[in-house]
């Protein structure tokens, strides 16, 4: 139901965008029409007034029979010569209505239709789900791009910065429950002319990593070390370790299957077309926080819980690398903090993290 809406909708702005545009230029056709009439119409009172003249002096005997018609012709041809060259510059203006008129249907059928297909699905914007709130509308305008954009990826640990397998049992960490979350606000520009088929993001992002331990086990801070024990005060319903990170990404982004639009007589990179693109970048944070928190039921079965700060084991800093492949709207990624999560205060058999993600939406304004 709410698809055949979104269709009635559509079909209703696009035949009012085609109403108001017909009226338009036929109301400029008209002005145009006018103007010319008016042209031809002062003229021939203009060229009348000089034929009567060359009228009467022929009646009183000042000019022969030949002289009147060669002064008849050479006012005729003054005059026809002046309409042209006014109904020509006027012709300048009918060209420019013309050219604007096809520029606008252009416009209306290939970007705005499109851009108001983008509330509902997004084609080029990496993302499974994409918003825009942008009114520019032109090729060029659309290559120029500032989102939020949130990702959510499973994450797990490695036991050095050089492995890249997600999928290490003996990290201790639940494999598919351990995940990071990540809100960026970036901006997109071309790198090169408007042919160009590469693409630089960079920005700022909010990323929320939790790992969560295996059962029974939970994050132990004692002292001045961490590590993980089995939790023997209840039956433990869940625990987990979250780190906080404000980071600064910077990518590059390809585009491998290229099409191209012409725009006033510019060639641009088409960006309503699907793509499908290759990003590589980096990143690099700091920890704003870091947090265990434990859920459990206690010896009588009531339902209890506690979190606390680390003081220990975790490194303030961060830095790695990001490979991503995406086609329209799916885009997909895997991240390596090149630096470990944990530092030499942390007793646990894996410290780097590794993690494999997706574009859930972006809102581009």
């Amino acid at each position: 139901m709410k698809t055949k809406l979104l269709l009635i909708l559509g079909l209703s702005i696009s035949l009012n965008f085609y109403a108001q545009n017909t009226q338009t230029l036929e109301m400029q056709v008209k002005n145009y029409t006018q103007k010319v009439d008016s042209i031809v119409t002062s003229e021939k009172v203009k060229m009348n007034k000089e034929l009567d003249i060359v009228d009467q002096n022929f009646a009183n005997g000042t000019l022969t029979e030949d002289q009147k018609i060669m002064q008849s012709n050479a006012i005729a041809e003054k005059y026809e010569k002046s309409i042209n060259e006014k109904v020509n510059a006027e012709r300048n203006s009918l060209d420019e209505i013309t050219k604007n008129a096809v520029k606008k249907a252009v416009i209306k059928d290939d970007y705005i239709i499109t851009e108001n297909n983008k509330l509902f699905a997004s084609s080029e914007k990496n993302s499974v789900i994409s918003i825009n709130s942008n009114t520019q509308k032109t090729p060029k305008n659309l290559l120029k791009n500032n989102d939020l954009s949130v990702s959510y990826a499973f994450l797990n640990l490695t036991k050095n910065s050089g492995s890249f397998n997600p999928f290490e049992t003996d990290s201790e960490m639940r494999i598919g429950n351990s995940h990071s979350f990540e809100i960026q606000a970036r901006h997109e520009r071309q790198v090169g002319g408007f042919e160009s088929p590469v693409f630089i993001r960079y920005g700022l992002a909010y990323r929320s990593d939790t790992y969560m331990p295996k059962r029974p086990q939970v994050f132990v801070q004692n002292n001045d070390r961490l590590f993980l024990q089995d939790y023997a005060d209840g039956n433990l319903k869940r625990s987990k370790l979250r780190n906080v990170y404000i980071t600064l990404p910077v990518e590059f982004q390809f585009v491998l299957n290229p099409k191209y639009t012409n725009f006033e007589d510019v060639k641009y990179l088409d960006a309503t077309k699907k793509q499908f693109r290759i990003g590589v970048g980096v990143y690099a944070g700091v920890n704003t926080r870091s947090i265990v928190k434990v859920k459990y039921h206690d010896v009588n079965g009531k339902f209890q819980k506690y979190d606390y700060t680390l003081d220990y084991g975790v490194n303030p800093f961060l830095f790695g690398g990001k490979l991503s492949i995406s086609y329209g709207g799916f885009n997909i990624f895997i991240k390596k903090d090149f630096t470990s999560i944990f530092n030499s205060h942390a007793d646990l058999p894996n410290k780097n993290a590794i993690q494999i993600g997706i574009d859930l939406s972006s809102i581009n304004f």
